[in-house]
């Protein structure tokens, strides 16, 4: 039976307040003690399972457990009962066993991948995803489990957390390089997983990214329509899915515009590679339209094409991604592009939902499409003058 555990006051016996009583003594302690202390207060904390709680209303414990989940062989007045009783007694299930014999634990676990102190935009990004995923998981019943790596060390990580049987089901969110090998046995484990803004290639797996390709292609067709024939594009990490593609997208549309390869190239800029971009100044000349991989770059580069006595949009064009400098719009005026992240967590949590109950047989690839926003940044390429 349920347990009664009595904390006394200093007026109490002395042995009251050490007793552990069963639920059909409590009424002789209450007869006992209750009429000479009236007036003190004695605190009771209730240890209850599922049996108890049966024997207390009268009924099969089958019956309480498929009233508290709410079944509908339980008829509407019983489980009212049941229900009622359950909370003024403060019935808590317990997880463990409730998950033991559900076969799932009703957590999903979401892992952070390539967080740095360091990354403004990475603690943004996460920030903003975590919240949304959290909520939409929770509205539909759900638990989390966050892990966070700052790095990926060993192709186990996240096998081992699937070992774990803890969690349903994974939403991996990273910033980092991200590689098949990183999956280690979650695949022959048949274990649901979702990558965010991240995928493998032309390796199929569950995945919701941007379409990072369309963007930077846009960017260049947006520019060639401004009357800009000299480009470059400051490319970040191409071991990173999302960057790689952005690159692609640049190149692509330099051929399909027979704009000239020679002077319209990629330059690596990761880390704000200054080298690299003094480099194309000295041996090309200015570009007349510049096209970053993130924000911080662009701004990086506006700095770097100062020192030249540039400044956009009059003599060249400036173009970001990631609009990370919303409250700043105006003073910093960057043509840039945004994206929702809200979107991008939605669907990740449905996406997995639809793996776990085995909805979705062909592995999906679902791309977000991201805003252009045009500020003043850009324009038209500056006039050349030419000498009589």
């Amino acid at each position: 039976m349920g347990l009664f555990k009595w904390r006394q006051s200093k007026s109490l016996p002395q042995d009251l307040g050490k007793k552990f009583v069963p639920a059909a003594g409590i009424s002789k302690y209450l007869t006992k003690y209750f009429f000479s202390y009236h007036l003190i207060r004695i605190k009771v904390i209730l240890v209850m399972n599922q049996k108890e709680l049966a024997e207390i209303l009268g009924v099969s414990q089958a019956t309480v457990s498929l009233a508290l989940a709410g079944d509908a062989r339980v008829n509407a007045a019983t489980k009212r009962k049941i229900c009622a009783v359950a909370r003024k007694l403060g019935y808590v299930p317990n997880a463990s066993a409730r998950a033991l014999v559900r076969k799932r634990t009703e957590t999903i676990g979401v892992v952070v991948l390539g967080l740095s102190k360091d990354n403004m935009r990475s603690e943004l990004f996460f920030s903003d995803a975590i919240l949304t995923i959290g909520l939409e998981l929770g509205n539909l019943g759900y638990n989390i489990l966050l892990k966070v790596e700052e790095l990926i060390g060993k192709e186990e990580f996240l096998t081992d957390l699937a070992r774990e049987k803890r969690v349903d089901g994974l939403i991996i969110l990273t910033l980092a390089p991200f590689y098949r090998e990183f999956l280690g046995g979650l695949e022959e484990m048949d274990f649901p997983f979702v990558l965010v803004n991240r995928h493998l290639g032309e390796y199929p797996v569950n995945c919701v990214v941007l379409d990072d390709y369309g963007a930077t292609y846009q960017a260049v067709e947006y520019l060639y329509g401004l009357g800009h024939r000299q480009l470059v594009y400051l490319a970040g990490d191409d071991q990173c899915s999302a960057l790689a593609d952005r690159a692609y997208g640049f190149r692509a549309a330099v051929r399909d515009y027979a704009l000239a390869e020679s002077v319209n190239r990629v330059i690596s800029f990761t880390d704000g590679n200054r080298e690299n971009l003094v480099t194309y100044l000295n041996q090309y000349g200015p570009p007349t339209g510049v096209i970053a991989y993130n924000d911080v770059r662009a701004l990086e580069a506006k700095q770097i094409l100062a020192e030249f006595k540039l400044s956009p949009p009059v003599d060249y064009s400036l173009i970001g991604f990631d609009n990370r400098f919303t409250i700043f719009s105006e003073e910093i005026s960057l043509t840039t592009f945004d994206y929702s992240l809200a979107e991008m967590g939605q669907k990740a949590v449905r996406l997995l939902l639809d793996v776990m109950k085995g909805k979705a047989v062909e592995r999906e690839k679902i791309m977000v499409t991201p805003c252009f926003l045009e500020r003043r940044s850009c324009g038209p390429p500056p006039l050349k003058v030419t000498s009589n």
